[in-house]
């Protein structure tokens, strides 16, 4: 007896839905009490077509099994390269504010932990950029930049609105991105409890009644120390720090590697629970006194005497491949939008005019109308000797 089997039901390996299998051209046969089973032969052109028709119907199934509502990947979008050193990023919503705006998305790459570093890496690969755009540079490391043809003039439609204060070049190869002042920071409650006066000006640090309280980072390590010892070379002249500097050692100011040390560990007045800081007056950012509020008020203050500016730059890398790209990312970085967040992202002060500061920024920690400066090519010509001069006092 001859019988064909029918189409039967099979789970799909995609999803375990039941779907058909057709039957097979088989006919069983029993001969003996034995079934055997005999394949119907098709002619070739039919198996063609039945070949074709199998695949298609594969094909269905597979495409029913997946998931309606997911479509495929389109292409990526095209990408600016952001060279920068550890720890600078842009916030995610700004990110994509960006790719919004332009089409591009911004890759952000950290090239060693600080400007120095960054810097010897685009000195280093200067015509042969690693990227489209370079940030977070401040000016003496912006200067050594400029000078091994790092970056590409370009002139930014928002360049216009206040940052031109703070050009540094005459062909247009660097945008100023955000001002980091730098100040020392005093413990107001430190010396109301002792019913002790505060100092008010560089000159008060140096004086006996105020020795060993001051927390500074080393210069030769650390862009706020290196920001101060400028700040006593505008203020003293050529003919005058070194003399003060002897006056710090000897008074036993505190020399530490880093910012996070002066500020975060050795500084009383630092606003982080864990610190266990004595000294009450440290070398730290103009911002500080806004990040140690606490219910409102500050229990830290800078003095207005020793405030020294240094500000950041970005520019176009020279040879990129995508210099569109690397137009529309420092146009972003000098926008109204990318301004405003610069205080509560970086700690520093926006360079674009009529940018809001945060109201705790406004009350505690506003911008300075006349600290100390340099001009930076002076400092790029004489750092390496200051720093020499600046070891041999100190050590």
């Amino acid at each position: 007896m001859t019988l064909i089997v029918p189409p039967t039901r099979y789970p799909c390996p995609c999803c375990g839905r039941a779907g058909l299998r057709g039957g097979s051209r088989l006919a069983r046969q029993r001969r003996g009490g034995i079934v055997s089973e005999k394949v119907w032969r098709v002619p070739s052109r039919r198996r063609a077509v039945a070949a074709v028709l199998i695949m298609a119907l594969v094909t269905a199934l597979a495409a029913a099994c997946g998931d309606p509502a997911e479509t495929p990947p389109g292409p990526a979008a095209p990408t600016v390269t952001v060279l920068a050193y550890k720890g600078w990023t842009i916030p995610p919503e700004l990110q994509d504010a960006f790719q919004r705006q332009t089409g591009y998305e911004l890759d952000v790459e950290h090239i060693g932990a600080n400007a120095a570093s960054l810097t010897r890496h685009l000195t280093a690969t200067a015509g042969e950029p690693t990227g489209d755009v370079a940030v977070d540079l401040p000016d003496r490391h912006a200067k050594r930049a400029l000078a091994a043809d790092v970056f590409a003039p370009y002139t930014s439609p928002e360049a216009n609105q206040g940052q031109q204060r703070f050009t540094i070049d005459d062909q247009q190869r660097l945008s100023a991105v955000d001002v980091a002042d730098v100040c020392v920071n005093v413990d107001k409650s430190w010396f109301a409890s002792r019913d002790r006066s505060q100092p008010k000006t560089l000159a008060d640090l140096a004086r006996p009644e105020y020795a060993g309280l001051l927390a500074l980072p080393d210069p030769a390590r650390s862009e706020t120390g290196f920001a101060f010892l400028q700040a006593t070379i505008a203020r003293y002249g050529e003919a005058g720090w070194r003399q003060y500097w002897t006056q710090l050692r000897n008074h036993g100011a505190h020399l530490v590697s880093s910012l996070d040390v002066a500020y975060k560990k050795r500084f009383s007045g630092a606003a982080s629970s864990d610190s266990s800081g004595s000294l009450p007056l440290a070398v730290a950012p103009a911002s500080s006194p806004a990040k140690a509020l606490k219910d409102g008020t500050a229990p830290v203050a800078v003095l207005p005497d020793t405030c020294f500016r240094t500000v950041r730059y970005a520019g176009v890398l020279a040879d990129t491949e995508y210099p569109e790209r690397a137009h529309r990312a420092i146009d972003f970085l000098l926008s109204q939008q990318f301004q405003a967040t610069i205080a509560p992202t970086y700690g520093t002060y926006p360079t674009r005019e009529r940018v809001s500061l945060p109201d705790d920024w406004r009350s505690v920690a506003p911008m300075r109308t006349e600290p100390m400066t340099l001009p930076a090519a002076d400092v790029t010509t004489n750092e390496r000797r200051w720093l020499r001069e600046w070891r041999a006092v100190w050590h």
